[in-house]
């Protein structure tokens, strides 16, 4: 017994010596502090990376065309890489020289617009109910989570209970069960976008060219699927079900565009900020109900923004300019990410001293989806602008209805407890400033209030 005790002990000596030997020859950076600055090119990002030792690797993701450097920075130590496209680049960020956190940056591009597809979509937007994309939706609305959640799945349309009485039979299959697990772990946004980058060749699901993945952050999250979703389809026959409900998708897409006027929005936000796109990508599915997400996307002087929403009201509770608004919000406050977030990078460390303390601004519910001040910040920044495209396009009667209404949405439903106030002196600020001041002029005055709250 006691030889064979000795021979585990060698054992667990050698895999321990192993793995330190392999993680040895990694470059190491050393960090007393979880906040890490990243230089990415010109761009100096202040206290955006926050050490996760769970996450292996934990990726940093940046969009390179020929080389440029990178460095990180902590509080005591800093590293640089000459980073190359489709290339990755590992190291060990050691935090109170016993925590090691594995990263890695990734440089894999995520989108191709060769001259044929911006010749063919500059200055352009198109509403669509992508395929691939659809498939997934359904696979979630059979998922325990799609079930549960009607904030993200939407329940109350027949095309949902269609779907539920002819499919619900598969709900235990393993790929259903998977992504399942995926919903849990809070990756719907990142499936549903990286789906767009699918499509239908017969019954064979292939990847657009056009993108790598349409989602944020490091691999594309759907593709290692998309062999079991190619089989789930032939088995419950989606594509007959996608072509018998073709009517009803285009009729979707027309109410869409009529519910949300995009070229008013995209003009009127590009006299406000100095941000130019030359096409607007807005997806959705009758199956989204209130959780949406944007990505934007440049290259060779051509940038895309790509919307992932909700489909238009279905309601005669509302008058049709009523609607027109109450639409219109749902896609402006992703589009206007766009715009917003650019400027917020610029004004981190502010944004970080003016809101340090969350509890005054955010519920705990919002806070497990929105973790940092930058992204709080964002949320109340976004939905602010929204009112203020209200009270220059809309009559005093429907600008009320509409600002009452996202007033109470964000402080009540979504857990920005202060957003009235927020939005009120966004408000102020606006009407008195300068007439050649546009809304990044606003920012060191906003983050003053703030700061003082």
């Amino acid at each position: 017994m006691i030889k064979q005790f000795s021979l585990i002990i060698v054992l667990i000596s050698m895999f321990s010596c192993n793995s330190n030997k392999k993680e040895t020859k990694l470059p190491i950076l050393k960090a007393t502090s979880h906040l890490v600055d990243i230089k990415d090119g010109e761009n100096l990002k202040k206290e955006t990376w926050y050490l996760t030792p769970q996450a292996k690797p934990d990726i940093y993701n940046t969009d390179v065309t020929s080389s440029k450097k990178v460095t990180f920075y902590t509080d005591i130590d800093s590293i640089s890489f000459t980073v190359e496209p489709k290339k990755k680049y590992d190291f060990i960020i050691l935090l109170n020289e016993k925590d090691t956190c594995w990263t890695q940056i990734q440089t894999i591009p995520h989108f191709d617009f060769d001259a044929e597809y911006i010749q063919k979509n500059k200055e352009t937007y198109s509403f669509e109910i992508p395929e691939v994309q659809e498939l997934v939706h359904l696979i979630f609305a059979l998922t325990p989570t799609g079930i549960d959640d009607k904030n993200m799945v939407n329940h109350r349309t027949e095309y949902y209970k269609e779907i539920i009485e002819n499919f619900s039979k598969y709900k235990n299959e393993p790929i259903v069960l998977k992504l399942d697990s995926w919903l849990k772990e809070g990756y719907y946004s990142t499936l549903k976008m990286d789906a767009c980058g699918f499509y239908f060749d017969g019954n064979k699901i292939e990847k657009d060219s056009t993108y790598e993945r349409l989602s944020w952050n490091g691999a594309n999250k759907i593709e290692p699927f998309i062999s079991e979703i190619e089989n789930f389809s032939n088995k419950i026959g989606f594509r007959k079900f996608y072509k018998k409900h073709k009517e009803y998708y285009t009729d979707l897409i027309a109410k869409s565009e009529k519910q949300m006027p995009i070229k008013k929005q995209w003009d009127w936000l590009e006299s406000k900020f100095d941000f130019k796109y030359d096409n607007y990508r807005i997806t959705f599915s009758p199956l989204v109900n209130g959780s949406h997400s944007t990505n934007h996307f440049k290259q060779n002087n051509f940038k895309q923004s790509v919307m992932f929403i909700a489909g238009p009201i279905e309601s005669t509770k509302y008058s049709e300019e009523n609607i027109k608004a109450l639409m219109t919000r749902s896609v402006f406050t992703e589009i206007d990410h766009n715009y917003v977030n650019p400027i917020s990078d610029i004004y981190l460390n502010e944004i970080n001293n003016s809101m340090n303390n969350l509890s005054k601004w955010t519920t705990e519910n919002a806070l497990s989806n929105y973790k940092n001040s930058y992204l709080v910040f964002n949320e109340y920044m976004t939905w602010s602008v929204f009112a203020l495209y209200a009270l220059e396009n809309y009559d005093s009667k429907n600008y009320e209805f509409i600002k009452n209404k996202i007033e109470l949405q964000m402080t009540e439903r979504r857990g920005f407890i202060k957003f009235k106030e927020f939005n009120t002196k966004v408000l102020e600020l606006y009407e008195e400033k300068l007439a050649n001041e546009k809304i990044k002029d606003l920012y060191p005055k906003i983050l003053s209030w703030c700061k003082e709250q």
